[in-house]
């Protein structure tokens, strides 16, 4: 009588595949969506047509900065509606995003099952599914390319880390929610200050094509200047789940936005400062929970947020649970407030919001602040050593003669 218990060898990737076909379905789903956002890159497309490919990257035209109308003008060459065209454009990042996820956990886990795992989530997440497909926007561009940044930063490679921070900002001005990161390492060593360089370089270099075409330099270098973003959202908080959630703008909405930026800076530089200060050694694990928080961090404490802008959030804390199973909640937490922030769109603006926006605030809150009290009791927790995750980190643990510096800490079965 044969085992009933012995599963086929292919029961595991037939799996895996419908789990790909669902993904690629609740896509397919909303392609043929048009969003106020999708009517405006319609308009910055046909600005394009109008005067041609390479005319129009060195035209003035639309909010974003280069790379993102490079994509619109080779969008030219492709036959087919523009909405269709772009959000299988957005797709590919998605897919990116993807793979990022799984080579970040992959660096903790061997094999092929649990990096697939960790992918297959990020590339399911409603939010996620809905920012490229159905909302028509681009944050899984940004968003990548920050998390390809934290994957070479895994694997002490300097120099593509910081370059593909640098195209993750070079995209969209979210970009720098990993930079704090980068700061951090830089100023406890770990990262040398010279791989700053490739910031400029990779900025100018994405950005050259349109000056050659004739864009203004002044322009073009300033279109993250804090007062032109401010015109394009000149309200705290976009339905954003952030701290603005819980003040009104009032009259002083300007005093509030600078002393915003003021106090988001603050709060980014006490971290590093405690973690600093307490010397505490970024091995894998606690790397990812660190940039896991001022992705959160920075859009919660910012003003002028998108509820788009948690994307980065999103997918790390997704990550995050692979290295610290025990922050489960916090993904959960960062899920539900951004999927709250996107019901307006979801019901097309037509019904009053299901709940206050202090209510995903307060969810975000929540995860903000188990991330953060993780990350500070980690580095004032004298009593327990991190555990080594990689040879190289082994190693340090040694000293150059041989002799031990301490006890190395017992792996956990």
């Amino acid at each position: 009588m044969p085992n009933v218990r012995k599963q086929p060898p292919y029961a595991e990737a037939l799996l895996v595949g419908a789990l790909v076909v669902c993904a690629g379905l609740a896509r397919s789903a909303g392609w043929a969506v048009r969003t106020n956002d999708m009517a405006i890159f319609d308009m910055w497309y046909h600005q394009i047509a109008a005067v041609g490919p390479w005319h129009g990257v060195g035209d003035e035209i639309g909010n974003y900065n280069a790379p993102f109308v490079y994509l619109l003008a080779a969008l030219l060459y492709v036959p087919g509606p523009l909405v269709l065209k772009l959000k299988a454009l957005f797709v590919v990042f998605d897919v990116l995003l993807a793979f990022f996820a799984y080579k970040i956990v992959g660096l903790k886990f061997a094999g092929r099952r649990i990096p697939m795992a960790a992918a297959l989530v990020v590339v399911l997440l409603p939010t996620v599914v809905i920012n490229a497909s159905w909302y028509g926007q681009m944050d899984a561009m940004w968003a990548a390319f920050a998390l390809g940044g934290v994957y070479f930063l895994l694997r002490d490679r300097p120099w593509p880390a910081v370059a593909l921070c640098a195209v993750s900002l070079a995209i969209k001005p979210q970009g720098i929610f990993i930079f704090p990161l980068l700061l951090l390492l830089a100023l406890g060593g770990r990262l040398p200050w010279r791989t700053f360089l490739a910031v400029p370089a990779v900025i100018l270099t994405l950005d050259l094509p349109a000056l050659v075409a004739g864009r203004s330099p002044v322009e073009l270098f300033t279109i993250y200047d804090l007062g032109r973003q401010a015109k394009n959202i000149p309200v705290l908080t976009y339905r954003a789940p952030s701290l603005y959630a819980f003040m009104p703008a009032g009259p002083a909405a300007g005093t509030v936005r600078t002393l915003g930026y003021v106090f988001t800076a603050v709060i980014i530089l006490s971290l590093c400062y405690i973690l600093i200060v307490r010397d505490v050694r970024v091995v894998r694990g606690r790397l990812v929970a660190i940039a896991a928080l001022f992705s959160l961090a920075m859009p919660f404490f910012l003003p002028g947020m998108h509820e788009r802008y948690f994307f980065l959030a999103d997918a790390l804390t997704v990550v995050l649970v692979f290295y610290r199973p025990r922050l489960w909640p916090v993904p959960l937490l960062v899920q539900a407030a951004s999927l709250l922030c996107y019901e307006p769109y979801l019901f097309g603006g037509r019904s009053p919001a299901m709940l206050p926006l202090i209510v995903p605030a307060a969810l975000m809150l929540a995860a903000l602040g188990t991330l953060t009290h993780h990350v500070l009791k980690e580095a004032f927790d004298l009593e327990k050593p991190e555990i080594p995750d990689t040879p190289a980190e082994l190693e340090a643990e040694i000293s150059p003669r041989g002799a031990r510096r301490g006890p190395l800490p017992a792996r956990r079965a």
